[in-house]
């Protein structure tokens, strides 16, 4: 069993200890001779192997590939539509961030088909992440489950009601608009 101790907390760019006593472990760095606190949190030495380690008091929210992600849209084009992420895998995140949504084969709008629009600004979405390359988060609606959960009229900006598999329904005006629906639209929460 390793023999630890726990001191006090340390902030980013604080001097732990010099490289004489201590080697660098997890969340620290050497500058210079001096070891340095890379992130906020508990100051821990492993006696046993000399090495000085800093303890994060949390972690932070990481986006991986498969895991999903509620928000709304922000724009859209053929292709693409920017979401602004408001849940991951069903938790509030705090953190500002975007994806890409892929549109690509979901519009239709092949040889003689009508164009529709899977989404449009203002949506709120569930997504799938399946890649996240070039530091872009890369989203997908392609699944039963995965679409529009939430919708606003686009001619009074009352909320859409669920008319069929594709299409939504105005209550107000009578608007009929199609969408990629979720499985579960209307029963979710969240509101646009």
């Amino acid at each position: 069993m390793k023999e630890r101790k726990k001191t006090p907390l340390a902030f980013p760019g604080d001097r732990l200890a010099v490289s004489e006593e201590f080697l660098p472990g997890p969340h620290t760095y050497d500058s210079s001779g001096q070891i340095r606190a890379l992130r906020a949190g508990s100051v821990v030495k492993d006696m046993k192997s000399m090495e000085i380690s800093v303890q994060p008091f949390a972690e932070p929210e990481l986006t991986r590939v498969d895991d999903w992600v509620t928000g709304q849209v922000e724009g859209s084009q053929a292709n693409s539509a920017n979401v602004h992420v408001f849940f991951l895998n069903g938790k509030p995140t705090y953190k500002d961030f975007s994806g890409m949504l892929s549109l690509r084969g979901l519009s239709g709008g092949g040889r003689g088909e009508r164009r529709t629009t899977p989404v449009k600004p203002g949506d709120i979405v569930r997504c799938r992440v399946f890649s996240l390359v070039n530091g872009i988060i890369h989203l997908t609606i392609d699944e039963p489950d995965m679409g529009v959960v939430a919708a606003l009229c686009g001619n009074c900006g009352r909320p859409l009601l669920k008319g069929s598999a594709t299409k939504l329904k105005c209550d107000e005006c009578g608007n009929v608009e199609e969408r990629k629906i979720a499985r579960d639209f209307g029963n979710t929460p969240i509101e646009p």
